[in-house]
């Protein structure tokens, strides 16, 4: 029986709360990742954020208010202060994780069976679920985890996929 100890990507990279979106943003961006598990400073799993966190904190972003009368742009925001939008962008990326991030977050353990990590993927729509045995975060497990194993070779489900990528 397939477990998440066997999928698992084992060095896992986290942030903490405190981290700013832009932090948590370029950690995702630079490592092709969809979520990071945020933990505290004695390593515990507080919560976790994902792409679909940091998107939404561009909801909170809006144009400034305008109308037109007899052909004139009018705006209620002064757009001679500056550009607002941009404005709005660096007061939200300044934001922290802790804000936003999902939490609890919602785990699996390292002895979970793959069709009960598959579920979760399916039924909680989550790219990414954190792996925790006894409190303590031990992987990570991903959509592309459970695909490299449906790819049936062996070496796929040992290797990072960077890794693969350079070989060939």
């Amino acid at each position: 029986m397939t477990t998440a100890a066997d999928l698992m990507t084992k060095a896992v990279i986290t942030c903490s709360p405190t981290a700013s979106i832009r932090e948590a943003a370029r950690l995702m961006y630079l490592n092709g990742l969809s979520g990071l598990p945020v933990l505290s400073s004695d390593g515990t799993l507080v919560g976790f954020v994902s792409e679909l966190d940091l998107i939404r904190t561009e909801e909170r972003i809006h144009a400034p208010v305008n109308f037109s009368l007899l052909g004139t742009l009018l705006y209620f925001d002064n757009p001679l202060n500056g550009d607002e939008i941009e404005k709005q962008i660096k007061i939200l990326t300044a934001m922290t994780v802790e804000r936003l991030m999902s939490k609890p977050a919602i785990t699996i353990s390292s002895d979970a069976p793959i069709e009960n990590i598959v579920e979760l993927f399916i039924h909680k729509h989550k790219k990414t679920v954190p792996v925790v045995d006894g409190g303590k975060l031990v992987g990570i497990i991903s959509r592309a985890d459970v695909v490299k194993l449906l790819a049936g070779e062996r070496e796929l489900t040992q290797n990072p996929w960077r890794n693969l990528m350079q070989k060939q």
